[in-house]
């Protein structure tokens, strides 16, 4: 019987596995392939945006709880002009989910009237999606919203601002 040592039985476990480890390299790397691809981009004309005519809402009394509502359509509806890229898609939208309206000074809740349910109209659709015409323009955009007025609200005169904001599709 012949003895074999465990430093030997070792020493040819590690030289099959180098052999095997080389030669699935080989395998691998023979069987890959190389495909070139292109990349482009084309930069789009830059989108301005111009307000025409500012939110309002209908006048309404004091001490009483009423939404007040001024539809996208409505002649009291915020209008904007925007020129971009001719003949491509865009969405409108208002950035702040709901802003509030305050009058005097302080932070009380009885001077804050919420304003939120953004709503869009003319050249967009009720998403806020429109396309730029063959001469990059859009000369009807209307946003629409509704103010929560609160019985505890104060008599006096309310303003806030949103951010109408227009991006390519």
């Amino acid at each position: 019987m012949k003895n074999v040592s465990i430093k030997n039985i070792a020493q040819k476990i590690a030289l099959v596995s180098a052999t095997a480890g080389l030669s699935l390299g080989l395998i691998n790397s023979a069987s890959a392939a190389d495909e070139s691809f292109n990349a482009s981009m084309t930069l789009l004309a830059p989108i301005t945006i111009t307000e025409t005519n500012a939110l309002s809402f209908a006048n309404t009394e004091s001490g009483q709880l009423v939404d007040v509502t001024t539809a996208a359509l409505d002649s009291t509806a915020a209008q904007f002009t925007s020129t971009g890229e001719p003949s491509t898609a865009v969405t409108g939208s208002v950035v702040e989910s709901n802003i509030n309206m305050t009058t005097g000074t302080g932070d009380d809740s009885t001077k804050q009237i919420v304003v939120d349910t953004w709503t869009f109209g003319g050249d967009m659709n009720g998403s806020g999606v429109a396309t730029y015409d063959g001469s990059g323009d859009l000369s009807n955009l209307r946003v629409g919203a509704t103010a929560h007025v609160e019985a505890e609200d104060i008599a006096g005169a309310y303003s806030g601002a949103a951010t109408f904001r227009v991006t390519y599709n």
